[in-house]
């Protein structure tokens, strides 16, 4: 009750990112299909879901910075970078090598924003 109409009406505004969000991270993670009927079940499998929706939402902003890439959304992670086929390389339980299928047509935008992602760390 402290705050006036302008106030109010943006803050109303700010709750279409926000549903957005909520929107594309059910889809994305295909919480419509999958309920439990045990609550520590279902308890895990929020859990599970919010660090699934904070690691994708992290690693969105390493392929965002490629132009064919965009804006990318959790829903076009999860349905079109995630199942690229690709082999991945790995010597003393590290990453040496990252080989994607070269025709698929995401192939060097995914490999750019993995590479720098990578690196990071």
């Amino acid at each position: 009750m402290d705050r006036d109409l302008v106030q109010i009406s943006r803050l109303y505004d700010e709750r279409v990112g926000i549903e957005n969000e909520i929107k594309a991270d059910k889809a994305g993670l295909l919480l419509p299909r999958r309920r439990k009927k045990h609550w520590h079940a279902q308890e895990a499998l929020v859990l599970l879901t919010d660090l699934a929706h904070n690691i994708l939402a992290w690693t969105r902003r390493f392929w965002a910075l490629e132009p064919e890439l965009g804006d990318v959304g959790i829903y076009f992670i999860v349905n079109e970078i995630l199942p690229l086929p690709g082999k991945l390389s790995f010597a003393d339980g590290r990453l040496v090598k990252m080989r994607l299928q070269a025709t698929h047509p995401l192939a060097k935008p995914v490999l750019s924003g993995l590479s720098r992602m990578l690196a990071t760390f």
